[in-house]
């Protein structure tokens, strides 16, 4: 087997972890429920990279969104006169 290419496994590989760790560690410190972290765990350990990737670019931001934007309940909609 040549170096280079070991090399090249280790380093993928080694990325990869510290992607994940650092995942977990923003996954961990969002408030969220045991379901729903349950599930982004499994998601990021069955899928890495993309887990990783999705968590990143839509999962932290919904989260954060969802808490930091008050539920405004307004009056309904009138309903037009029926004839």
């Amino acid at each position: 087997m040549d170096i280079w290419a070991l090399l090249l496994g280790i380093g993928t590989i080694a990325l990869i972890a510290v992607a994940v760790l650092v995942v977990f560690g923003s996954l961990f410190r969002t408030p969220m429920t045991g379901t729903e972290r349950a599930i982004w765990v499994l998601i990021i350990l069955m899928f890495p990279v993309l887990g990783a990737f999705v968590w990143m670019s839509w999962g932290q931001d919904s989260f954060r969104r969802r808490i930091d934007s008050p539920v405004v309940a307004g009056p309904a909609p009138a309903e037009p006169p029926r004839r």
